[in-house]
């Protein structure tokens, strides 16, 4: 270094050699990376400066860029800064490394001194990058006095997709009001607040609720400036994962980046497509149950919270991720023997004590339903736990979990005593259904027993019992037996058997996997009382036909006969020996007389297809033949319990009706009997055929747009699914997508009226259609519209902008429409909503070289 004399004007020296730093590369960009605690990966990165002078030695950007601000150059630097990030990023991506977002911190002097979002834009599109992995890292002072130029650019930086992050939050500059105007996506916490939360719990309450708040904005949260395992543990529970500072790595140059992991000690990128999982399970504060006690420690009372922990599970293990204090106790007052890292294998365990819960915790991970339940620790105590699944890792297959202990009593005073979740649970095998109701209000909790893993957990409440259960048995009884149930299911008939008898049974039939099957319905009520009551619902089916008496089907077939003779829309009812095939007609309507069909016969499918000739409408002809065969009516009925066909019967050749033939096998005195019964249906079918057609006429209305005649917005959607989908099959290899914005349409609808505007619009719409005349045209909003370009239009590109272009020319000189077109071509990696991003980029930045005259 060479030494300076006492007249050195540093800032002087500064200025004049900033071209020469810039060009020598003096300036060298070091990255410090942003770690993701829950996984001990980066997750993303922070881009810092050194100015490495021959003269002056190693400086630190508070000592040069304060000189770059006041005269305006500091936007050069900025932009040095993101070129050589880029650099890094393509480096990165050929070494088969993920990428992970990397922020670039721009002065507020940026947003005056030039257009940073063009300059950005420019250079990351030419690097091929996307703009999502590019965060705009601003401080809270750049934000607080609500400048109006700054918060316009970082919106117009979030609507192109870059990431926009707030640094410094918490130094007290920024109102938390200017979060509700800039939807940051990530906030930083000031490293001076990070360094106090050892020393004050004032710090902790403050930044607890910083992050709060950041979470319930959907905003996440990385903390600046951590240096030991203390502050790692606080902010971990308190829900921010993300973590900057020495305690994990110092701003190192890219080349000891790409050397560490060639030597395997770099901590590690993030995988992107684990990102939204671990951002999940990281953001789950441990104190989010907390409440306040009547202690006069209000810092002991605020951090006093019921024990939480966050796992994670699959089929084969439990990990034991991150607890709160208070667990961290609970763990070594009742199990002194457990270890960290806490980890239980199910092929290892054993079915003792702590199993049920492991297991609930696997089936919780796997379902999604949230579990309340009982368990034992060995000492005999009885824990009640929460479990509720956060996120699953779509790469991993891992499912995260929070698991709260809500309450823990002391061993039972008998050993006979147990909870009633241990007699449910061990009952919950015989049963279907599980209700717990009070009989005075009607409300209840529905329980869904698991026989198998003798699990019990909750799994809806309600009102209304009894209205609820009478209206689901609609769809469940067994239609003989409804009306005995809807009957013995009022809520004045169960109370009064169980004020007589102490219990209430009902014993019916209801459809189980398509098959009627037998149940019985017991209430009971609980301890002493009357006005709760347990309601169970259990599979009696082999019992009941093992006991079924000559007197109970003489019982059925005479209820079923009442039925049918009731029932107005029954045409006609046959019963058939399936055996010998004769039959008779039991049951008929006078029009079905008409026809003057067989009542009896030898051969029921044989006689059915001879007189089908006559009678069934000629255009179902030929599809009742060829599936009205015994050999495929039988062969229905075995897999599915019915046989059912709709058609069309001739009472009046001008005027065929719909008709229902549905047949099955039931059980008689005199043997197994195939019942087939054809049911008018007419009404309800021309009904459904019309609601059809109905349904394609709006369908298709509401993927053309009125105005124009083209396709909108929700037939674009349609079609960006399906390109997508196509692109994951690699159906689609060319494509581009082409984005369309019509200048000056406020100033027609302004002067000249809407009328003008609409066919402004039209006259626009037809420019672009004449253009790409191969390719689908769709408005998605008033004045923009999008092309998909494929084929001959795609290999004309080129060729079809440029014809827009001279059109925009002609146009312009006559006063009518102009429109700025960008365009973009699909890649490999790329969705079409990302191709689409770039293209409206483009057409933005083709739409302000318009305004200017540059085009």
């Amino acid at each position: 270094m060479i030494t300076k004399d006492s007249s050195f004007d540093k800032s002087k020296y500064l200025l004049e050699n900033f071209p020469k730093a810039i060009e020598e590369e003096w300036l060298e960009v070091y990255y410090q990376p942003i770690v993701r605690s829950v996984n001990g990966r980066v997750c993303e990165e922070e881009a810092l400066v050194r100015w490495d002078d021959p003269i002056m030695g190693v400086l630190n950007p508070g000592e040069f860029v304060p000189i770059l601000e006041a005269v305006n150059a500091i936007a050069t630097l900025d932009l040095y800064v993101l070129e050589h990030v880029l650099e890094k990023m393509k480096a990165q991506d050929e070494m088969g490394l993920y990428l992970v977002t990397t922020s670039i911190n721009v002065s507020q002097i940026d947003f005056y001194c030039c257009d940073i979002v063009e300059e950005f834009v420019k250079r990351v599109q030419a690097a091929g990058i996307d703009f999502g992995k590019i965060a705009v890292e601003v401080t809270e002072s750049a934000v607080c006095r609500n400048n109006e130029q700054v918060l316009s650019q970082l919106e117009r930086f979030q609507e192109l997709g870059f990431k926009v992050w707030m640094d410094d939050y918490g130094s007290g500059s920024a109102s938390p009001v200017m979060l509700q105007r800039v939807h940051f996506d990530l906030l930083k916490i000031n490293v001076g607040v990070i360094s106090r939360i050892s020393s004050s719990d004032n710090t902790k309450i403050i930044i607890t609720e910083l992050v709060r708040m950041a979470i319930a904005l959907g905003i996440e949260t990385a903390a600046e400036g951590v240096e030991d395992q203390e502050q790692v543990d606080f902010l971990l529970e308190v829900g921010c994962s993300k973590m900057q500072g020495f305690y994990y790595c110092r701003p190192i140059p890219v080349e000891k980046i790409f050397a560490r992991y060639k030597s395997g000690t770099q901590i590690g990128f993030e995988n992107p497509d684990e990102a939204e999982y671990y951002s999940e399970v990281g953001k789950v504060s441990l104190y989010d149950l907390s409440f306040l006690s009547q202690d006069d420690d209000q810092y002991a009372s605020y951090f006093d919270t019921i024990p939480m922990v966050i796992t994670e599970a699959n089929d084969e293990i439990i990990h034991f991720a991150r607890g709160n204090r208070n667990f961290k106790r609970f763990i070594e007052n009742n199990f002194p023997d457990a270890k960290e890292p806490y980890v239980y294998e199910f092929k290892k365990g054993k079915r003792g004590t702590g199993y049920y819960t492991f297991n609930a915790i696997r089936q919780c991970g796997q379902d999604g339903k949230r579990r309340i339940i009982d368990d034992r620790t060995r000492d005999g105590k009885t824990v009640q736990l929460l479990i509720q699944r956060i996120a699953v890792n779509k790469v991993s297959g891992m499912a995260a979990l929070a698991i709260v202990i809500l309450s823990v009593t002391d061993k039972p005073k008998k050993e006979n005593d147990l909870t009633y979740n241990y007699v449910a649970r061990a009952l919950a095998e015989d049963y279907i259904y599980l209700y717990f109701v009070d009989m005075k209000t009607g409300e209840y909790v529905e329980y869904n027993p698991d026989g198998q893993n003798r699990d019990l957990s909750v799994e809806k409440s309600g009102k209304n019992f009894f209205k609820r259960i009478v209206s689901d048995a609609k769809k469940t009884v067994y239609s003989a037996d409804l009306d005995m149930f809807t009957e013995a299911m009022t809520m004045e008939n169960v109370a009064s058997n169980l004020k007589e008898h102490g219990t209430f049974s009902l014993t019916y039939r209801m459809f189980i996997d398509m098959k009627p099957t037998y149940v019985n319905l017991k209430a009971v009520k609980v301890r002493s009382g009357e006005d709760r009551v347990i309601i169970g619902v259990n599979n009696v089916d082999v019992q009941m036909r093992r006991q079924e008496t000559i007197e109970r089907i003489k019982e059925e077939r005479i209820t079923y006969a009442r039925i049918t003779a009731l029932s107005g829309d029954i045409i006609s009812i046959y019963t058939v020996n399936p055996e010998t095939n004769s039959y008779s007609m039991y049951k008929t309507s006078y029009m079905f007389q008409t026809l003057q069909l067989s009542s009896s016969g030898d051969d029921f499918f044989k006689d059915a297809i001879r007189d089908s000739t006559d009678v069934v409408y000629y255009e179902d002809l030929e599809s009742f033949k060829r599936v009205f065969t015994k050999k495929n009516v039988l062969s229905t009925i075995d897999k599915e319990g019915i046989f059912v066909h709709t058609y069309r019967l001739c009472f009046d050749s001008n005027n065929p009706i719909y008709v229902t033939l549905k047949a099955a096998l039931v059980e008689e005195l005199d043997g197994t009997q195939l019942i087939v019964g054809i049911i008018d249906v007419d009404a309800q079918k021309r009904k459904e055929l019309e609601y059809l057609n109905n349904l394609t006429v709006a369908e298709k209305k509401a993927n053309i747009d009125e105005l124009t005649g083209v396709k909108n917005k929700n037939a674009y959607a349609e079609a960006e699914n399906l390109l997508n989908e196509q692109i994951k099959t690699g159906k689609v290899k060319d494509y581009a997508i082409v984005v369309c914005d019509m200048n000056g349409l406020k100033d027609v609808n302004d002067t000249l009226g809407h009328l003008a505007g609409d066919q402004f619009i039209k006259d626009g719409c037809m420019l672009i259609c004449n253009a790409f005349a191969h390719s689908p045209v769709y408005r998605v909003g008033g004045d923009e519209f999008v092309v998909i370009a494929q084929g001959k239009d795609y290999s004309k590109l080129d060729y079809l902008i440029e014809k827009i272009d001279k059109a925009n020319a002609e146009n312009k000189a006559k006063g009518r429409v102009t429109m700025a077109v960008g365009a973009a071509h699909g890649k490999e990696g790329l969705t079409v909503g990302d191709v689409f991003e770039q293209a409206d980029a483009n057409m933005y930045i083709k739409k302000k070289r318009m305004k200017q005259g540059d085009i």
